[in-house]
């Protein structure tokens, strides 16, 4: 009997099987759908779950001091952070996190418990915990399983000199970039370029496998050499730390230049600080504050210099012409000035020796207006210098449109414009340079950390601003502010010539808008006279002294120590003379330092011309003497000197004895 399958069953058999195949289909177009058509989409998103870039940080560029022997002011040392996720640890189970930590690190529990919860409570999801773990601890932190940390190679910047030029070279903040100084100021340079890094995450996104890609390796940052030299660094925070702690003011600045170069050897401001430790508050940030660029302030007397160097280029005022000085009163429209001392009238040199107010102001008024102000541009107030410094101010100078008909009363004496330290020094290294400015610089080289080029910058181009002849002719009129005005105290024990210009400014309240009995004592010099070979500029701000009181001993102390570490010669004798020389008239004859007259090289004077037959002044003889005696001796007599060489004068043109008629001016030729 034939077996027959029920309809309905074979209806049933069939649509099971047309399910199966079309089952099948779908699965096999899902296959292909994700293994060929969206392959590529889907793998890009399985390496973002499972992969992430991170930034491989670049070591920073070396700071270097630039004296002989000097070393590293800053560099970076590679380390091994340690941070959490303060957002993954639970609040009940914080305690219990804090406890092992304290346990793997020797962490302070509670102390680190407070900066998770504070961490937390600002969704901050990173804190360090450890700077520079070592091996072993890092594996002990492995090893605990907990899903926390996060581990950096990165770099600490240490500063191994301390506090020594704090305010040049600044420091880095937490996260490696400058946050002052040259750290901030060249931060393009010193930073690198970062690299990347490919890791690999597990389920709990926990990094377990890294590579550094080869074309994207992290580039050093360039190596810097600065034109600070660390000795006289040194000799300057000391002399500077001293000073202010015996005097009792809040703040004082020291700069140390070049003349001839703009290499700034010393940049000290005080209160010093330590780079190592970060600012925690404002009246951190403020101390400090780098007070030789970024705090101007009105330069009193020092600027009397400038005031002269203009009369002599612009007007018929020379070194021995009489200036009326009231007898230390002179009026403006509503108001009168007054001297420290009363004076009926000055030669132009005595002026400035003498610090006479009244004396520079109707000096200033003969310059006039305009040309002042054109004087004072020269001189390179009222504009920022440009060193790799951030903060720094440019002063201020008004326009001549601004001055009142008493502008010049305040202006001829320093008053009514704003100059910063390092201005300071720059101003005079014009004078010391025979009228050439040479802007001051803070870089002398850079040096590609991965190439090692070393590459040396030349000092920028010099710029003439004033004849050389005004430079020199200021330069002995400022010795004798050291040898018979008020710069006594800036005189050097021995061996050196030394010039320059005290300035004491009474300081303003900033809330009354009134003078206060608190000044601004300066004192600005260069030495050897002849040839300068440093700049020094120092103030003190907030004393009760003068500035020949207070700021002349640490130009003394500084300029001593840094011609000594620079390996300047001499342009003194020591000795005393075999046989004695004629006496000088000089406010202080101790200063008189001369070498026995008519030595053999000298040239014989002249016979005396007939009587009668030609009329003027005679050249006197210079041969044999000092060039501080020359110079001494050429002001009580009204002459011209031009000095050539340092050391003893030797010869001299016109020859002693020679009658002039035109210019009382001689070049005196002088030699070791």
């Amino acid at each position: 009997m034939e077996t027959m399958v029920e309809p309905q069953a074979q209806r049933r058999l069939t649509l099971v099987a047309w399910f199966g195949v079309l089952w099948g289909v779908v699965l096999i177009a899902r296959l292909i759908q994700l293994h060929v058509l969206e392959h590529e989409n889907l793998q890009l998103v399985a390496s973002r779950q499972q992969e992430h870039i991170v930034e491989v940080q670049a070591p920073r560029g070396t700071i270097f001091s630039g004296g002989d022997g000097g070393g590293p002011m800053a560099l970076s040392i590679p380390v091994r952070r340690v941070a959490i996720n303060p957002m993954r640890v639970a609040e009940d189970g914080e305690v219990f996190v804090t406890a092992v930590l304290e346990q793997l690190l020797g962490i302070d529990s509670q102390a680190l418990l407070a900066s998770i919860r504070e961490a937390r409570a600002a969704r901050n999801g990173y804190l360090v915990i450890r700077e520079d773990a070592t091996i072993d601890e890092i594996s002990r932190l492995k090893r605990s399983k907990l899903d926390i940390f996060t581990f950096e190679d990165t770099y600490r910047r240490e500063y191994p000199k301390g506090s020594l030029a704090a305010h040049v070279i600044g420091w880095v903040n937490r996260d490696g970039h400058g946050d002052a100084g040259v750290e901030r100021g060249l931060e393009s340079e010193l930073a690198g370029s970062p690299g990347r890094m490919h890791m690999l995450r597990d389920s709990r996104n926990r990094d377990y496998y890294g590579e550094v890609i080869n074309e994207e390796k992290p580039e050093p940052g360039q190596h810097i050499t600065l034109t600070i030299d660390e000795a006289i660094q040194h000799a300057a925070e000391k002399a500077l730390k001293e000073a202010i702690e015996k005097e009792g003011a809040p703040s004082g600045t020291v700069v140390v230049l070049n003349p001839k170069t703009g290499d700034i050897l010393a940049m000290a401001s005080y209160p010093f600080f330590d780079p190592r430790e970060r600012p925690k508050s404002g009246n951190d940030m403020l101390e400090r504050m780098n007070l030789t660029i970024s705090a101007p302030f009105e330069p009193g007397s020092v600027f009397k210099a400038v005031t002269i160097a203009a009369a002599l280029e612009t007007t018929r005022l020379r070194p021995e012409t009489i200036i009326n000085c009231g007898n230390g009163i002179i009026r403006f429209p509503g108001r009168v000035v007054h001297d420290h001392d009363s004076y009926s009238a000055l030669p132009v040199t005595m002026v400035l020796a003498k610090s006479s107010n009244v004396g520079a102001i109707n000096i200033g008024l003969s310059v006039g207006n305009r040309r002042m102000h054109e004087y004072m541009q020269k001189f390179g107030f009222g504009d920022r210098i440009g060193v790799s410094l951030p903060g720094e101010s440019g002063g201020q100078v008004h326009p001549v449109r601004d001055w009142t008909s008493g502008s010049m009363g305040s202006i001829a004496m320093g008053h009514e414009l704003l100059a910063t330290p390092l201005q300071l020094a720059q101003a005079f290294s014009i004078l010391a340079n025979n009228g050439v400015l040479v802007k001051p610089r803070l870089v002398k080289a850079r040096q590609h950390a991965g190439t090692g080029k070393k590459e040396i910058l030349p000092p920028a181009a010099g710029e003439q601003r004033i004849k050389p002849e005004t430079a020199i002719e200021l330069r002995r009129m400022l010795e004798q502010v050291v040898l018979a005005g008020t710069g006594k105290e800036a005189r050097l024990k021995r061996g050196y010539t030394v010039a320059g210009k005290t300035g004491t400014a009474q300081m303003v309240d900033p809330r009354t808008g009134k003078y206060i009995h608190r000044y601004n004592s300066s004192f600005v010099g260069f030495a050897p006279v002849a040839d300068p070979a440093i700049v020094v500029a120092v103030t003190i701000n907030g004393s009760y002294k003068y500035g020949g009181v207070t700021s002349a001993p640490i130009f003394r102390e500084v300029a001593g120590s840094a011609l000594r570490t620079l390996g300047i010669s001499k342009d003194l004798v020591e000795e005393e003379p075999a046989v004695k020389p004629e006496p000088e008239p000089m406010t202080d004859p101790a200063e008189q330092r001369l070498a026995p007259p008519q030595l053999a090289e000298n040239a014989p004077p002249p016979a005396p011309a007939a009587p009668g037959l030609v009329s003027g002044p005679v050249v006197p003889n210079f041969q044999g003497m000092t060039m501080r005696a020359v110079l001494a001796k050429s002001v009580a007599e009204g002459w011209h000197i031009e000095p050539v060489g340092s050391g003893i004068a030797r010869g001299q043109d016109p020859v002693p004895g020679t009658i002039v008629t035109v210019e009382k001016r001689v070049r005196v030729l002088f030699r070791q």
